[in-house]
């Protein structure tokens, strides 16, 4: 098999303060990209110029209107040229091994569509967190995982959209990221690629996800409601001939994703709508968290209220 080339796609708006140093991560691989395409969706900061300015090799910067960060990657997916698509966000980092530890995941593993590697989570304060995923004993040269679902479903994602690469070809067979869906796009394609096609996956932390980054779209796009990928999937797996343990699996997912928007909703002061999503029978299949949630959500409330009444009285 040839060497793979890869295409690396990066999605930006209004990421002037790290643009940059996402791209350093990529020119410093062991194993060079053979073309990095910057999509400007319509940024109002400096990103694009300092992309437009930055002498790395082989970085072409292609601008179009804001669209949201489907549309940014769907148009760098129409644009590479290879077959093997490696996705980071405009925040984020790659440490030098990433695209060296994919290769070699696509020679160990042709016939899978997904290839990805673990990661870390930089918090805060400059704080290195592991992912907790739900895996044990993975060998170190990769292996496929067996069901996404369940895995996902029992911790922290086994990939991010910054760790994870994929062919063009099994985007074309599943169909692009979802439009107009400002949170969830990337666990509905994670989704629909898990269910189209095996992933090859390595325990090696090769991928840095940015929690301590600015305008992020998570804290701007907090949903009061599930999102629209867990609905379909809710659907898909009681409505398609599958095995007991398949569906529960994918409802597990739902339910750890309805479980997480009710822990979002919670801290910023929604707690009857936390509540409400909570009650969804789903959740019952995270038991300890639906429990958890619930009693927090209160404890938060009465805590509000109490600093409420006692800035009311002072």
């Amino acid at each position: 098999m040839n060497k793979p080339q890869f295409s690396v796609v990066i999605p930006l708006y209004n990421k002037e303060q790290h643009i940059i140093r996402t791209l350093n991560s990529i020119a410093k691989q062991s194993y060079a990209a053979s073309e990095i395409i910057v999509i400007d969706d319509g940024s109002t900061d400096n990103g694009p110029r300092l992309v437009s300015e930055c002498n790395i090799d082989n970085v072409t910067l292609v601008q179009q209107n804001n669209g949201g960060v489907s549309s940014a990657r769907n148009t760098g997916i129409s644009l590479a040229k290879h077959e093997f698509i490696a996705f980071i966000d405009a925040d984020d980092q790659w440490l030098p091994l990433y695209l060296e530890e994919i290769a070699n995941l696509v020679a160990k593993f042709p016939q899978a569509g997904v290839y990805a590697t673990h990661y870390q989570v930089i918090e805060p304060g400059n704080k290195y967190v592991d992912a907790k995923v739900n895996l044990k004993d993975v060998d170190p040269t990769g292996e496929l995982l067996e069901d996404y679902f369940d895995v996902a479903s029992k911790g922290d994602l086994p990939f991010t959209m910054s760790s994870i690469t994929v062919r063009k070809s099994l985007v074309n067979n599943i169909g692009n990221f979802p439009l107009n869906e400002p949170m969830g796009e990337d666990q509905d394609f994670f989704a629909r690629a898990a269910m189209a096609s095996d992933i090859a996956y390595s325990p090696s932390i090769q991928s840095l996800y940015h929690r301590d980054a600015t305008n992020r779209a998570c804290h701007l796009n907090v949903p009061h409601e599930e999102c629209p990928f867990s609905v379909r999937l809710s659907h898909q797996a009681m409505s398609a001939n599958r095995s007991q343990a398949s569906k529960d699996t994918m409802l597990r997912y739902s339910a750890a994703h309805l479980c997480h928007i009710a822990k979002l909703n919670i801290t910023g002061g929604q707690f009857s709508r936390a509540r409400a999503l909570l009650r969804d029978p789903r959740c019952k299949l995270k038991p300890k968290h639906r429990y958890g949630l619930f009693i927090w959500s209160w404890i938060r409330q009465s805590l509000t209220l109490g600093q409420r009444f006692k800035n009311h009285i002072s």
